[in-house]
C-alpha cells in the first residue's frame, strides 16, 4: 500500500508519481490518498488524473464522500467513527496501534487493518516503533483479517513484518522521497517473502 500525499511526494506532482509507481507495478498497487491539505474537489480531480494513467487500488484517508463519489475505498483513522455505507462499496480499512483500536475494527467489519507504528519512521523522529512482537500480537487479534504493517518500511524491515504477520506493507517515504520511486516501490516488493 502506497500511502500518498503531495507533501511527500515534495516538488514533483502526485498524480504522476502514483501512476509511475503503479505502471512499474503491472498496476498490483493499493493506494491510500491522505491528502490534508486539498478540498474535496482537488482532491476528486487528483484521484480521476491517476485513473487516466493507471489503474491501481484506490483508497481515500477519512473523506467519505469523495470515498462514495469516486466509488473507491475508505480508510479510516484509529478514532473515527464507522460511516454507513452500503455492501457494495470498495474496501472499508481501519487505522488499529492497540488491542482496543483492534477490538473496534473487528466491531465495525472493516475489510483490512493498517497496523502500526512498527519501525520508527522519518515522520516520527524519536518516536520508538511499537516492534515486530506488537505487530503479531495485533495479527492476532485481528483474526483472519488482512494487515498491513506500517512505519518504517525498507526492503529490510519489510520482509520481517510479512514474517511477523502481516499480509502487506504501507509506505509512504520510501517511495516517495525516493530519487526513482518506480524503481524503489520494485525493490521493496522484490524484497517481500513470496
Amino acid at each position: 500500500m502506497l500511502i500518498a500525499d503531495q507533501i511527500g511526494a515534495g516538488e514533483r506532482p502526485l498524480a504522476d508519481l502514483v501512476a509511475q509507481v503503479s505502471r512499474a507495478l503491472d498496476d498490483d498497487l493499493f493506494v491510500q490518498f491522505r491528502e490534508r491539505e486539498l478540498s474535496d474537489e482537488a482532491l476528486v480531480a487528483l484521484i480521476e488524473e491517476v485513473r487516466t494513467h493507471a489503474n491501481p487500488s484506490l483508497s481515500v484517508n477519512d473523506r467519505p464522500k469523495v470515498a462514495e463519489l469516486l466509488g473507491i475505498g475508505l480508510h479510516l483513522p484509529a478514532r473515527a467513527s464507522r460511516p454507513t455505507r452500503r455492501n457494495e462499496l470498495p474496501p472499508l480499512g481501519r487505522s488499529v496501534h492497540d488491542g482496543a483500536e483492534a477490538r473496534q475494527a473487528l466491531s465495525d467489519r472493516v475489510d483490512y487493518a493498517v497496523v502500526g507504528t512498527i519501525f520508527e519512521t522519518t515522520s516520527h523522529p524519536g518516536r520508538t516503533g511499537a516492534g515486530l512482537e506488537h505487530l503479531s500480537r495485533m495479527v492476532t487479534l485481528l483474526d483472519q483479517m488482512p494487515c498491513y504493517a506500517i512505519g518504517g518500511m525498507t526492503t529490510q524491515t519489510a520482509p520481517q513484518a510479512i514474517v511477523a504477520g502481516a499480509w502487506g506493507v504501507a509506505v509512504r517515504s520510501a517511495i516517495l522521497s525516493a530519487d526513482d520511486p518506480a524503481r524503489a516501490a520494485r525493490r521493496l516488493r522484490d524484497s517481500l517473502p513470496a
